[in-house]
């Protein structure tokens, strides 16, 4: 296996200053490990954040993987740590796999994936996404079919991993399937054409479940088309109202894609109002909620670190079987951004502007 020696990457030299350019780390996979060329990385909110701060890898997890209570609003505040730098950011890949470690067996040379980076949470430069070259443990990599443009694939692979842990592990529904059984439940998905929600939309459905959703009027179609029952002006001044009429009582649970402290808030009141349910967070607590609701925070990592069955199942099995299907689809539609690395800073800039019903990708290279 010729070694790599061209790697470039984005790095984040200094918290508050815009990305750099500059030589990247020489991949060198371990045994359950593939490297790819990576064609495009898409921004998560994440990304921004990072520049200015975030969590120590340790506060991090923990802040995630324990439950939090009310008295523990503010835990963001108080484990806050600068990130390390330099440092490079990026989590959702797509393009062409160009290093395979030793005990891979389910990819091969040449073939095209998307995948998860995990290199912020463990501090491995090299298994980041904004560069060349990305390193990715093999359980959060997926192949995908020939039909589907690495541009669109790429909105998917944190999307996955989050929607999994809160769905099925955090809120406990069933499994997803082509085939799925109505449960007779509901759930709520607020933020529904965000990325994230784009996913668990799809998720619940296979799981058996109506999905109720909010979204801005123009994202309707959008998340109608991924399967959502009742869709919802989340702007609407009356909107806990009407969210919880049309809800289960007492067999409800909601996942707030936003994790706003006013979403969180809002989704609260509406699963309180019906007689309370588990509500599963993007974001640590941010707002005092009913007794009735039991809040959860989600961490998207997990599937990779923690609960292997989750992430073999999801990224091994479902994913690639439903995108080959297309009972999956690739959703939000990608704003792409060319120029390679040094249009990830405007990418990262314009996602904290806001962005509607799209996700923005960065084309890495040609």
């Amino acid at each position: 296996m010729a070694p790599i020696l061209d790697n470039e990457a984005a790095w984040l030299e200094s918290l508050g200053h815009p990305l750099k350019v500059g030589p990247g780390p020489q991949p060198d996979p371990a045994d359950d490990e593939v490297v790819i060329i990576v064609a495009y990385a898409a921004v998560n909110p994440l990304d921004w954040k990072a520049s200015a701060l975030v969590f120590s890898p340790s506060a991090f997890l923990l802040t995630h993987l324990i439950p939090p209570s009310p008295g523990l609003i503010g835990s963001l505040q108080d484990g806050a740590h600068p990130v390390d730098t330099p440092h490079i950011l990026g989590a959702d890949v797509s393009g062409t796999v160009v290093q395979l470690g030793r005990k891979v067996t389910r990819f091969q040379i040449g073939q095209r994936v998307i995948g998860f980076c995990d290199g912020l949470i463990i501090n491995n430069k090299a298994k980041t996404g904004y560069q060349r070259y990305s390193t990715l443990s093999e359980i959060m990599i997926t192949a995908i079919p020939d039909s589907l443009p690495l541009a669109n694939a790429v909105v998917l692979p944190l999307s996955i991993s989050t929607a999994a842990m809160g769905l099925f592990v955090k809120l406990g529904l069933p499994l997803p399937s082509f085939n799925p059984e109505p449960t007779g439940k509901s759930i709520l998905i607020w933020g529904g054409s965000s990325s994230m929600g784009c996913t668990a939309i799809q998720f619940a459905v296979a799981a058996g479940y109506e999905v109720i959703t909010t979204a801005s009027p123009a994202n309707f179609d959008l998340v109608k088309s991924l399967g959502a029952a009742h869709v919802f002006n989340h702007k609407d001044s009356d909107i806990v109202e009407k969210v919880a009429k049309v809800l289960t009582p007492r067999v409800s649970n909601a996942f707030d894609c936003i994790a706003s402290a006013e979403t969180q808030k809002v989704t609260s009141e509406i699963l309180s109002k019906i007689g309370g349910g588990k509500l599963a967070l993007l974001n640590p607590l941010e707002c005092p909620f009913p007794d009735n609701v039991e809040p959860i925070s989600v961490f998207a990592y997990e599937p990779g670190l923690m609960d292997s069955y989750i992430g073999e199942f999801i990224w091994q099995t479902y994913v690639p079987e439903g995108l080959a299907n297309g009972k999956l689809k690739a959703k939000p539609e990608p704003m792409v951004i060319e120029g390679g690395l040094a249009k990830v800073q405007e990418g990262i800039d314009l996602l904290r502007k806001g962005v509607s019903g799209k996700k923005i990708v960065i084309e890495i290279q040609k």
